[in-house]
């Protein structure tokens, strides 16, 4: 605050609450100064004791303190997180109801200060302005508010809004005007000096309501089945603006009943994505715009997809053998947008390196030799000098239509209090249509942070084992763990920490996962007690459906954090750490009609969030095999002939590929069978097309330890390979 000439104000009273968010360790001080610089100040409180958003600190100071004129009063919240295990770390501090009160010493009490906002909104009868009070004169501002007139001298002797007292901004809904009427408009406060004006501005009001104005942006980025545009909504008809977006179609003059987007509401410029275009396709777009009155189009722009860009196959080799040394550079090579496929082999190794795929290097296939021996891994963390927790990762993958397989992402650093803010992720995504198939994620605190920095992005991770000690599952994306294993390694830990976005129908959905955890944890001590989570930010989601949960799993379920969950529920788990009974209150169990809405086509829809993505995504494994040597490259020629290759891994727990080939197109199946000669499982039954090789995956996790044979039959040939599954 600051002393208005030609008056001092003696300050007779400071008053504030103080709360924070850090398990009770939160703390902080309280000073003041007329100096900036706090190079002479007065503490009136000494953090000597936790905070907490359950009851607020109350902070009072009665010392007398004069504001000379023309100076200025500075409060200062200095907060810290006082912590002996674990040191020093930001957390959230939160101040409350802060009042300066005193008097003013001098001769009179001028006017107020104040200014009259933009006029906006305007419609046939009403429209929104408002206004700024910088300075109340010396005295409290009693009324404040709008007034009008159709002459140019407005005062509040005629029409006028009451808009509340004191200093500061508002806004102001004008209301009872005619249409197609000219007035004349000011903000006004009063004081016990009497009632100041701010400067006059006109508005005529609509003469009759009608359908946005817009127009439509130039179509950019465009690719096979990709392309961006938007529009701008210059007028709002004099009603709200419900929807918004771009529609397009082959045959022109696209409307909303063709393909669009849905892009929020009101009005000004917006962004869109065109999804699920034809490769080499003439289009025809245009924005949208809907109001109560109708909706509307900007003008058509017209233009035609690329033609599909040859694949690119790159390979990875530590021993120089390859395209690259490092994944960073075969990364860093990637042409942006580029309209084909890119593959980046990376032969077995430890890749010691900080890996960024930033956004606009789409449709890039990373794929391991073998995903328990190549490894991509670093040791940063959150503590580190100018990292945060989502600059601390070991790899970060920020584009779009991403996909692993057969590789381990890691960071090796542990939450062992051996330094400060150990926040330490190995996987950071922030892209929308990224899969992650036989994949594993290994660390400790915050292993796996589904980020979605720029927006909710949708990710899938298939037979993926993903390990860490505190949170280590966390971040707004909306992802489904299918079939994965997920490992608590340090006692007392959570595995996920949901921020859910409120727009998001779906959170984080595990499905026929197997939960696990260390018998001793990483530190020494018995793992005897961990949580399926804990929420976290806005309004976190996670379910568990049809999972394995291990008797270290705490009975309670879950723990309670930031925010009340939104929804943390279960679904027909099973295992001795399964005890629906004795969860806590806030969590639940769904029932058979709210499951039956968690199928993948739901949760990957367009409709999964709001504003709505560009179109539905379902995640398609690739059929594709290691090349067998660093010259190799997809567009070799196969040799024709009838192949049936050995499983791998093998032995093997839960899952393995097996890929074959086929010399005469013809009905071709693939069968395993039990050692008794009992058919377990079909994994392909349809006509194969001569030399292509075919990679499928096999899941075991409903049969037992044993011997197993993959049979393969074509046109009366037929081949069988020996399989063991190590349960």
């Amino acid at each position: 605050m600051y002393a208005k000439p030609p008056y001092d104000f003696t300050v007779n009273s400071i008053s504030l609450g103080l709360g924070a968010n850090g398990g009770n360790s939160m703390r902080a001080n309280v000073a003041y100064s007329t100096d900036s610089t706090f190079s002479l100040s007065t503490q009136i409180y000494a953090g000597t004791a936790g905070l907490s958003t359950s009851a607020l600190v109350a902070i009072s100071n009665t010392s007398t303190i004069v504001v000379s004129n023309g100076q200025k009063l500075y409060l200062r919240i200095y907060p810290w997180y006082h912590n002996l295990t674990t040191g020093l770390t930001g957390k959230y501090i939160c101040p409350d109801s802060v009042v300066i009160s005193g008097t003013t010493n001098g001769s009179s009490v001028s006017l107020a200060d104040i200014t009259t906002k933009t006029i906006t909104n305007i419609s046939t009868t009403f429209a929104v302005c408002g206004g700024n009070i910088s300075s109340d004169g010396g005295a409290a501002v009693t009324e404040r508010g709008m007034c009008w007139d159709t002459t140019n001298t407005p005062t509040i002797v005629k029409s006028k809004t009451f808009d509340g007292n004191g200093s500061g901004g508002f806004i102001s809904f004008i209301t009872g005007l005619h249409a197609g009427t000219k007035y004349f408009v000011r903000a006004y406060a009063t004081n016990s000096a009497g009632t100041a004006y701010g400067k006059v501005d006109s508005v005529t009001t609509l003469t009759v309501l009608s359908a946005p104005t817009l127009t439509t942006t130039a179509v950019s980025t465009i690719l096979t089945t990709t392309a961006s545009s938007g529009g701008n909504i210059i007028l709002w008809g004099g009603d709200t603006v419900t929807v918004r977006g771009v529609c397009w179609n082959t045959t022109g003059s696209p409307t909303v009943t063709n393909s669009k987007t849905q892009n929020g509401n009101g009005i000004g410029s917006f962004a869109a994505s065109l999804n699920g275009l034809t490769a080499n396709t003439l289009y025809y777009v245009r924005a949208y715009a809907t109001n109560g009155i109708g909706t509307s189009y900007g003008n058509e722009i017209s233009f035609t997809t690329q033609s599909p860009a040859p694949d690119v196959t790159k390979i990875v080799s530590k021993d120089g053998t390859g395209n690259y040394t490092t994944v960073q550079g075969a990364f860093d090579d990637i042409p942006t947008n580029y309209a084909g496929r890119y593959f980046i082999f990376v032969k077995k190794g430890n890749y010691k390196e900080k890996i960024l795929l930033v956004s606009g290097k789409i449709n890039v296939f990373l794929i391991g030799e073998n995903r328990d021996s190549t490894i991509l891994t670093y040791d940063d963390y959150a503590g580190k000098p100018g990292l945060g927790t989502s600059t601390s990762q070991s790899v970060a993958i920020d584009a779009n239509d991403f996909t692993a397989m057969n590789i381990t992402f890691q960071n090796t650093v542990k939450n062992d209090g051996s330094v400060a803010n150990q926040q330490a992720v190995a996987l950071r995504v922030n892209g929308d249509r990224q899969a992650y198939y036989n994949c594993k994620l290994l660390g400790y605190q915050d292993t796996y942070y589904t980020w979605g920095g720029g927006s909710t992005g949708r990710t899938y991770h298939k037979n993926c084992y993903i390990e860490g000690s505190v949170d280590f599952i966390f971040g707004r994306n909306i992802v489904l763990f299918d079939s994965c294993t997920i490992n608590e390694n340090r006692n007392g830990g959570a595995i996920t920490a949901a921020s859910t976005e409120p727009t998001s129908k779906f959170g984080y959905v595990f499905l026929n996962c197997k939960i696990t955890a260390d018998s001793i944890g990483f530190d020494g001590n018995l793992i005897t007690s961990f949580y399926l989570g804990r929420p976290w930010q806005t309004s976190p989601q996670t379910v568990f459906i049809n999972c394995s949960e291990p008797s270290a799993l705490n009975s309670a379920g879950w723990l309670a954090w930031n925010v009340l969950p939104a929804l943390y529920a279960e679904y027909k788990c099973s295992g001795p750490g399964f005890l629906p009974a004795q969860r806590v209150g806030w969590s639940s169990q769904l029932s058979d009609s709210a499951v039956s809405t968690y199928t993948m086509g739901n949760i990957f829809s367009k409709n999964s969030v709001s504003p709505a993505y560009g179109s539905d995504w379902i995640p398609q494994k690739p059929s594709i095999a290691f090349p067998t040597s660093v010259e190799g490259t997809l567009n070799r020629e196969i040799p024709e002939e009838f192949y049936l290759g050995q499983n791998f891994p093998n032995p093997f727990n839960p899952s393995s590929t097996i890929q074959f080939r086929v010399k005469e197109q013809g009905l071709t199946t693939l069968k395993v069978y039990n050692a008794l000669g009992q058919e377990m499982v079909q994994l392909f039954s349809d006509i194969a097309v001569p030399a292509k090789l075919y990679s499928l995956e096999f899941t075991a996790h409903s049969l037992s330890s044993g011997m197993y044979f993959s049979v393969l039959e074509n046109n009366g040939q037929r081949k069988t390979k020996k399989m063991v599954l190590l349960q």
